[in-house]
């Protein structure tokens, strides 16, 4: 009995020696998520979920990429602004006062952030709520000018649609990311 007991020991040892490497690195992940989890939710954690949901799901017509610098023939998107479709580069979250093509922003919903957007370049109103909202999220928002919105306002994620024309409600903006950001197949938590 003794030597199984020493036998049993000196194995146990051997696997923990094997595999404390990949235990170690297993528990390192597992915080970071925990980490990240807590500062998101943190983050979301005065967000009222009440506000009715406006938006509206579209369906994904592709994930295929293109060439950067390549264009889509007119037509090609379900959506105005697009939810989904062919895209190239991402571009950084952050706030761009001009118009970046559809097809870069295109990347970015892929992998999860949400893309503001306003129609109009003197709405003083829209670029401080929106620029507002990024500065809360800078890692997963990305605000550009789109003169080719039809609304003053469109909320984008992938398959994802809000439209707001008139009164900008930031409460509904931010019900909007808290329900649909980092829901895509690609998505990079941020």
């Amino acid at each position: 009995m003794a030597k199984r007991s020493r036998r049993s020991s000196r194995k146990s040892n051997s696997w923990l020696k094997r595999n404390q490497t990949r235990l170690i690195i297993g528990g390192v992940i597992a915080a970071l998520a925990v980490i990240v989890i807590t500062v998101r939710q943190s983050s979301l954690g005065d967000i009222d979920l009440s506000i009715p949901d406006r938006s509206e799901a579209y369906t994904i017509i592709s994930r295929a990429h293109i060439a950067a610098g390549e264009t889509v023939e007119p037509g090609t998107y379900n959506s105005n602004p697009p939810t989904s479709g062919p895209h190239s580069s991402s571009v950084r979250a952050g706030i761009y006062q001009q118009a970046i093509p559809d097809e870069n922003l295109i990347h970015n919903l892929e992998h999860g952030h949400v893309w503001l957007s306003y129609r109009d370049a003197d709405d003083a109103e829209a670029i401080e709520l929106l620029s507002a909202i990024q500065a809360r999220f800078p890692r997963t928002i990305v605000v550009t000018y789109r003169p080719q919105n039809d609304t003053r306002v469109a909320a984008v994620t992938w398959g994802r649609l809000l439209k707001i024309d008139g009164e900008l409600n930031e409460g509904e903006i931010l019900a909007f990311i808290a329900r649909y950001a980092d829901k895509a197949p690609e998505s990079v938590p941020g």
